[in-house]
């Protein structure tokens, strides 16, 4: 009897030990399926190509046999980094030895477009993109990539895997901002000169207009002052010497005007008298210098003179820089009235210290950044040149001079205080980014590193030496890293604003 009871124990024991093991296993499968199917649910970069003009971006849930995935195509310019309006997208996709077509769907927004694709077959595929964008078309190839036969295998596939502390940035937010990308590459940079500089008028732009004759400053039309644009031939201002006792200019303007008349008489007199050989070559040819000389005597009374006084003109389009005189000032032959500028050349005057003066001799361009805006002009691209290079160090403020010439920029405004880098021949390539490309935490320096067109990676760098507009990369980056060169302050506002919804900015 109690053998009895043994058995039947023993048999419930593990009939029970049976059925909690089959409900654990179950579990866990249950759990496992709803966790790969949370996983088949997550956004994925499917193919990210470059043209010269063109990104496209295309992502969307793992794409997995036999079932319907939504694809979203994005387009953008790659000059503007804005939206492109896209006329067509079929996408194009040959796998297993079968073809497919899929047409994009419009979303009402440029630059965004839907893709509904199925496959009945798993396995490598290869894909294409055609679009039609302004009436012309043009056929862009995506690569490989993986059609999976379930949540399982795409699961265990290593293109599952995520980058840690990355940033999610996405093409909607970026199209939003001033945002641009660019490839690192090896440029050529030399060692560089940095000082300061202020952008003033050239000399050769630069003219004083001064008193042909004394007399009283008049303003007959309107003030002159500094600042006003003139035009060529403007009457500026009148000197008055009519009435004036002293040096009075409406008589020695009669007496010139007399002698012309009289020289230019006695002129045409003796060239009828020499055309029928009734006086001598020497004669006539006595006449003809004493009319040239009444001439231009005259002449120089007449240009801007009259028997009033003397009108001053501007000599041509120009800014007025200076003004000297008031109305109703008395003023003496060739005192100084208005100073002008033409404006078309601008100089910047800089100096170096003497530990640099091996370098000056291999200066071959320069940068000028503006501290106020930012904005970097190149002088040789610009059409400028190096004016001057002192070799010898100034008694005054024991530093070497430093003059450099460009046809007037509007960035550059006379009296602008400028950085200036003087740009020594470089002796071979170094990596570098721009400068607008770099953020600064607590003295180190990051740059932002696009894995895909939305997600990036704060990465910091060692700096070497800069131009004002680029700066070399001594470590931190690799050749062919794609990383913000314009806007990289957004991408780290949303790092700080916190960990950021898969479709946060997202177009649905």
């Amino acid at each position: 009897m109690v053998k009895n009871y043994l058995i039947i124990a023993l048999a419930t024991f593990i009939f029970t030990a049976c059925n909690d093991t089959q409900r654990q296993q179950s579990q866990n499968h249950e759990g496992h399926s709803h966790e790969q199917a949370e996983q088949a649910e997550e956004e994925v970069a499917h193919f990210t190509a470059y043209t010269d003009s063109l990104e496209i971006y295309i992502v969307g849930n793992p794409i997995i046999a036999g079932k319907e995935v939504e694809l979203t195509a994005h387009v953008t310019g790659m000059k503007s980094f804005k939206p492109v309006k896209v006329d067509k997208l079929i996408l194009n996709v040959t796998a297993e030895g079968k073809s497919y077509s899929f047409t994009a769907l419009n979303t009402g927004n440029d630059g965004i477009y839907r893709l509904k694709v199925q496959f009945d077959v798993n396995g490598k595929a290869d894909a294409s993109i055609e679009m039609v964008i302004n009436g012309i078309k043009g056929f862009y190839r995506l690569g490989q990539f993986t059609i999976y036969h379930c949540e399982h295998d795409w699961a265990d596939s290593p293109e599952h895997s995520h980058a840690s502390n990355t940033i999610k940035f996405t093409k909607e937010q970026a199209w939003a901002v001033d945002f641009a990308t660019e490839i690192v590459t090896q440029q050529p940079i030399g060692q560089v000169v940095k000082t300061t500089g202020m952008v003033m008028p050239a000399q050769v732009d630069e003219v004083v207009l001064v008193a042909g004759i004394s007399g009283v400053v008049s303003y007959t039309e309107k003030s002159v002052l500094p600042g006003m644009q003139v035009r060529k031939s403007e009457v500026l201002l009148s000197l008055i010497s009519k009435g004036m006792a002293d040096d009075n200019f409406a008589l020695r303007y009669a007496e010139a005007k007399s002698r012309y008349e009289l020289a230019k008489s006695a002129y045409e007199r003796q060239k009828a008298l020499a055309a029928e050989q009734v006086i001598s070559t020497a004669e006539f040819q006595k006449a003809k210098s004493d009319y040239e000389v009444a001439l231009a005597a005259f002449k120089a009374f007449e240009n801007g003179y009259s028997a009033e006084g003397q009108q001053i003109v501007s000599p041509a389009n120009a800014e007025v820089l200076k003004v000297f005189v008031s109305n109703g000032d008395y003023v003496n032959a060739g005192q100084p009235l208005v100073k002008l500028s033409k404006l078309s050349v601008s100089s910047i005057q800089c100096y170096v210290q003497p530990r640099f003066l091996n370098l000056l001799s291999s200066i071959s361009d320069a940068n000028i950044r503006v501290s106020s805006s930012g904005m970097v002009v190149n002088l040789k691209s610009s059409g400028g040149r190096l004016a001057a290079v002192g070799r010898t160090i100034s008694s005054e403020n024991h530093l070497i001079p430093v003059v450099l010439e460009l046809p007037n920029v509007e960035v550059l405004p006379v009296g602008e205080v400028v950085d200036v880098y003087l740009l020594c021949q470089p002796k071979g390539n170094s990596l570098t980014v721009p400068v607008s490309a770099l953020l600064e935490e607590q003295g180190n320096h990051f740059v932002m590193v696009q894995l895909t067109p939305e997600t990036f990676i704060k990465r910091e760098v060692k700096l070497g030496v800069t131009d004002g507009s680029r700066v070399e990369v001594l470590s931190g980056l690799q050749p062919g890293n794609r990383i913000v060169t314009r806007g990289a302050v957004y991408v780290k506002m949303a790092q700080s604003s916190g960990a950021l919804d898969a479709h946060s900015g997202h177009v649905h």
